[in-house]
């Protein structure tokens, strides 16, 4: 079982030196990033929010974005230690910062690794020169290995690469050398995702161009092949996939991303940031999620007038209930569906029924109470998730 933290802290970082096209993250480029008065808004929702959170222990951080890797080290200094100063931090705890090769020196990561950031994940999408410009990236893959190198120089033993595959051009050829290509490098976990330009958070140019007809992008059989090379490759390097698109070597899953799959709780900072809290009941009870605004500077100036810029919605037992099942099968592991009815005081028969459909068409097994997706099924995660549901 792969291990998950039941608390955690996200903190996002918006700025970036070039906007993506395929991306929908609450990012933006400045030419000057206000990184004081950025950091400034994030202690104020701090003073904000902590409260609302007492009594948990925190084991694991994150700092994504956007690019945070740009962030001035002395600003991730005040926030980490105003996080330390209003909550206990388990030993050991996975503290990971985001980083974009052209953003990144070893002098910079060492930076981040003296104040306790213990795991980097870099950005790289592809190695390949072509399928870089589809994406809109401005780093070359020398700059990608560059990157990686740092880190290792930096001192960090636990480096994370992305993947993006099935972008204009993608084979899967490209796929497989991409995936080879990191392997080269021996980082300790990589994601591979597939290019997604649907039911974003708003519309971003290349789904506009794809809208339009301006752009083709590979069918959905191409980019499944494209998965699969690209799955082969990582398998064959010892890298097991312990969720949809995430592989790791031995120890190395992410605990944050597992914590979202688990249903941990964990406060969220920044603008676009999403934060869950629990009732003081329990799931049985429900739960809050509240979302930031996602434009910087109106979060700012909210926080700098003592309010906050957000949105909230209640979650009922029945909405975590779906997001659990949901989420759990996106890991290798599965979901036990005894434990998680037990937990929701759910009785477990007639979800066991559809269970036995799903394995009935070869979608997944089924030993005891724990449910596995197949790689078939994982192909068709979210229908396979709605079958059961």
């Amino acid at each position: 079982m792969i291990p998950f933290a039941r608390f955690g802290v996200y903190l996002h970082f918006p700025y970036c030196l070039s906007k993506c096209p395929y991306c929908d993250f609450a990012s933006q480029v400045e030419q000057v990033i206000p990184h004081r008065r950025y950091a400034d808004a994030v202690l104020r929702e701090l003073d904000h929010r902590a409260k609302a959170f007492a009594g948990r222990t925190i084991e694991t951080i994150y700092f994504g974005g956007g690019t945070p890797s740009l962030w001035d080290p002395a600003c991730v200094s005040d926030v980490l230690g105003a996080i330390r100063a209003r909550f206990p931090v388990a030993a050991g705890a996975e503290v990971t910062l985001e980083a974009n090769p052209g953003a990144s020196d070893a002098e910079r990561f060492s930076a981040f690794g003296s104040l306790g950031v213990n795991r980097l994940s870099i950005g790289m999408q592809s190695f390949d020169a072509k399928a870089l410009k589809a994406l809109g990236r401005t780093h070359s893959a020398r700059e990608a290995e560059r990157a990686f190198r740092a880190a290792r120089d930096a001192g960090f033993s636990n480096v994370s690469l992305d993947l993006l595959y099935g972008s204009a051009g993608h084979e899967p050829r490209t796929a497989a050398d991409d995936a080879r290509h990191a392997l080269e490098l021996g980082p300790d976990h990589l994601s591979a995702y597939a290019l997604t330009l649907e039911a974003q958070a708003v519309e971003v140019p290349m789904a506009k161009q794809l809208r339009e007809g301006t752009l083709t992008l590979p069918d959905d059989d191409a980019t499944a092949g494209m998965g699969e090379s690209l799955r082969d490759v990582l398998r064959a390097g010892e890298y097991a996939r312990y969720e949809i698109s995430n592989y790791a070597r031995d120890g190395k899953s992410s605990r944050h991303n597992a914590l979202y799959w688990k249903g941990g709780e964990y406060l969220a900072l920044g603008c676009g940031a999403t934060g869950y809290r629990q009732a003081d009941g329990g799931v049985r009870e429900g739960g809050e999620r509240y979302t930031n605004t996602r434009a910087a500077e109106g979060y700012m100036a909210a926080l700098e007038q003592g309010r906050l810029a957000e949105k909230r919605e209640a979650l009922t037992a029945e909405d975590l209930f779906t997001e659990r099942l949901m989420l759990g099968l996106r890991l290798a592991e599965g979901v036990d569906l005894g434990a998680v009815c037990a937990e929701f005081a759910r009785a477990p028969d007639e979800l066991r029924k559809r269970a036995q459909r799903l394995v009935v068409g070869g979608w997944a097994t089924l030993e005891g109470d724990r449910l596995v997706l197949t790689d078939r099924g994982m192909d068709v995660h979210t229908e396979a998730a709605v079958r059961l549901i």
